[in-house]
């Protein structure tokens, strides 16, 4: 059954096309990822369904008794409630039926006559079970469990609205999504203003959602997680893709490829019968004839259209060799603490930063990570110790707000001649690296996307050469093909780069090192990209009850690493395992930044055999784990699989599956760990 049906959608801005022909509907269930790039009219679209505008042509409906919830960009909250009060607003009709409960509850109690009160026993009648299928008293048990599933503690639940950040703001309409329980949930880059833990929650959450979900993100994995068909708008129209993101990936280049072929050999088959025309020119009847038959066939062809991508890409670099040579130590931090009143974001943080090195920076909301950068780069002022840039560093700075600087009123050329010497040929060659092309340079900066404004921020700031790049969560708003030329920007990038990001993709095509900050005080700086930390946190703990998801394929063995450092073989501080991934290294206490690490002695006979058997009791240990994890795994999808009640059950569900399959992924990485020391070791 479907609950949104488009059919023959068109839309226009004067001259400026944005779509036409499009149609599709969305199943029970479907989970629908919307992508495209920016300014192409995915948001025009949202508001089209959600008949906040209107189409040129065509129409968009909504099943009968079917509900829909939105969460677009910068979405609506009350700043004078209470965070808690806000969150229970979504439930004001529920509190309507409850107070109706109450009313006849006092009218049986005062019932003047028999009549009165069979009436009055009746409409209560009535009102509780409208009340109770509402949800009734359920509801109250569902909200502080997903406001702390996105990130708020019970003490936040008094702070006012009005004094959150917009990313608090944001995760706040999320939840409230959430508790509402569309049959459709429309999304519109949910993730901008989420952590990672919380992204994969969502993640987690969204997999197991009942409803059917139209999804609109620049995330990459989160889409691969969640989608089960794509809708890629380009070129004016709407393409839907069975499967996620990759596999779309996969079937569209592979659809363009057959399209070219069919063009290609279409084009060859014309230009033979144009040759065999043009050599029968003479007026006799025979060629003539021929003339005619070879005409005709090119006019009866069904014409294969040409390929035509999207090709325009921001085609720039970060310039770092004329900033100059920066200094060996880049970055070095040293006893760096920094508390707001009693709170403590770090404590006695010790890091060095050398040049060349391309650190990821992660926690969660709320760790310190934008404090961070802004001690590094002096806007703010540590508690105590410090920190501090090397000789000749210059930095350049996007932050999560580089778009506000913007001035509104100022076209889009006329904010580069703003920072930049430039003829209007110069500016308008440089504007077309970021898309800006045409008429588009003299749109004002008020009329762009989310997404343009930063590009149009990114651009501003690259005119700048610099040998040390920060960039603060720079995917925000953009379209996947930015953030792909974005990756492949900065993998290009030959200067000292420091990265805050949620973007997974992102962080691990770019970065070696992680940074990692605790949220409880504590950090470590890791010798590789965000997956090797990840994998890393689990090996280490692989029982812990409680880590964020990260879902994975569950009932598979790994090949064991022949490789692996054995037991007793303590490897130093940033030494490099066969894989290429060190163990981490405590940045708090104290501890002396350290460039290397020191090895240790072989191991004699005895405590070689010693450490033989402590391996085949790991392998032992490590593979019950396994098969326990496997079998809990087997059970909660069972129970996911019949309906649920309440929010409460599908997310404490959910929730739990995505940290199993964490768990599965830590049990099997440590059961491969354990084989590969006992072959080490000859066992």
């Amino acid at each position: 059954m479907s609950i949104l049906t488009v059919t023959n959608l068109e839309k226009s801005y004067g001259t400026d096309l944005l779509f036409q022909e499009v149609n599709f509907s969305i199943a029970a269930g479907q989970k629908l990822g919307l992508v495209g790039r920016n300014g192409c009219g995915k948001t025009t679209l949202l508001r089209i369904l959600l008949a906040q505008e209107l189409p040129d042509t065509g129409k968009a409906a909504l099943a009968a008794g079917h509900s829909l919830g939105y969460l677009r960009q910068e979405a609506p909250v009350h700043p004078e409630h209470t965070i808690l009060e806000e969150a229970q607003s979504v439930f004001e009709a529920v509190r309507a039926l409850e107070a109706d409960v109450q009313h006849w509850e006092h009218a049986m109690s005062s019932a003047p006559t028999d009549e009165a009160l069979e009436a009055a026993m009746e409409a209560y009648s009535h009102a509780r079970e409208a009340f109770e299928a509402a949800g009734g008293y359920r509801i109250e048990a569902d909200i502080p469990m997903v406001l702390e599933k996105l990130g708020f503690s019970p003490a936040d639940h008094a702070k006012r609205v009005g004094s959150c950040s917009g990313g608090e703001q944001t995760r706040l309409a999320l939840a409230k999504i959430v508790l509402a329980r569309p049959d459709l949930l429309i999304l519109d880059e949910p993730t901008n203003h989420l952590d990672i833990a919380a992204t994969e929650w969502l993640e987690g959450f969204l997999k197991s959602y009942e409803g059917a979900i139209l999804l609109v993100s620049h995330d990459r994995y989160f889409l691969d997680a969640v989608a089960d068909s794509i809708g890629d708008l380009e070129n004016q129209r709407l393409t839907v893709f069975k499967g996620n993101y990759s596999h779309f990936r996969r079937q569209k280049d592979e659809r363009l490829a057959r399209q070219q072929d069919m063009y290609d050999n279409q084009q060859a088959e014309i230009a033979r019968l144009e040759a065999v025309i043009k050599k029968n020119m003479g007026g006799d009847s025979v060629q003539s004839k021929m003339r005619a038959r070879m005409e005709t066939r090119i006019e009866r062809m069904d014409k294969v259209e040409r390929v035509v991508t999207d090709s325009r890409n921001v085609r720039a670099l970060f310039d770092a060799d004329s900033a100059g040579r920066i200094g060996r130590d880049v970055l070095r931090a040293e006893g760096l603490t920094k508390t707001f009143g009693e709170r403590t974001l770090f404590d006695d943080l010790n890091f060095l930063i050398e040049r060349g090195e391309r650190v990821g920076l992660v926690g969660p909301n709320g760790a310190g990570k934008t404090t961070l950068v802004k001690l590094i780069l002096g806007m703010e002022q540590p508690t105590r110790g410090s920190v501090g840039l090397g000789h000749n560093a210059r930095v350049a700075y996007f932050s999560q707000h580089a778009a506000d600087s913007l001035r509104p009123d100022l076209s889009v050329i006329d904010s580069i001649h703003d920072v930049a010497d430039m003829t209007e040929t110069e500016a308008r060659n440089y504007l077309a690296r970021f898309l800006f092309t045409g008429d588009d340079v003299f749109k004002s900066v008020g009329m762009l996307s989310g997404g343009e404004k930063n590009k149009l921020a990114l651009a501003r700031m690259i005119l700048e050469p610099c040998n040390l790049l920060v960039l603060d969560e720079p995917t925000n708003h953009l379209d996947i093909a930015s953030c792909e030329v974005l990756t492949e920007m900065l993998s290009r990038y030959e200067g000292t780069l420091l990265l805050i990001s949620h973007d997974r993709y992102l962080l691990n095509a770019t970065t070696t090192k992680t940074l990692a900050l605790s949220g409880t005080g504590q950090g470590t700086l890791f010798e590789g990209n965000y997956n090797a930390w990840r994998e890393a946190q689990k090996v280490a703990s692989p029982a812990h009850p409680n880590k964020p998801s990260n879902p994975g394929g569950a009932g598979r063995k790994p090949t064991p690493n022949p490789g692996a450092t054995a037991p007793g073989l303590p490897r130093g501080e940033g030494a490099k395992s066969s894989n290429g991934i060190s163990h981490p290294s405590p940045l708090g206490r104290g501890g002396e930044p350290q460039r290397a690490g020191v090895g240790s002695p072989a191991l004699n006979a005895r405590d070689l055999s010693k450490a033989r058997v402590r391996a085949r009791e790991r392998v032992l240990t490590t593979e019950s784990a396994v098969n326990t994890t496997e079998a809990r795994i087997a059970e909660v999808e069972a129970r996911l699989a019949k309906p649920s009640d309440t929010v409460a059950d599908m997310v404490t569900l959910a929730a739990e599956h995505t940290r199993l399959q964490d768990d599965l992924l830590a049990a099997l990485a440590a059961w491969e760990q354990a084989i590969a020391e006992q072959e080490a070791l000859g066992t």
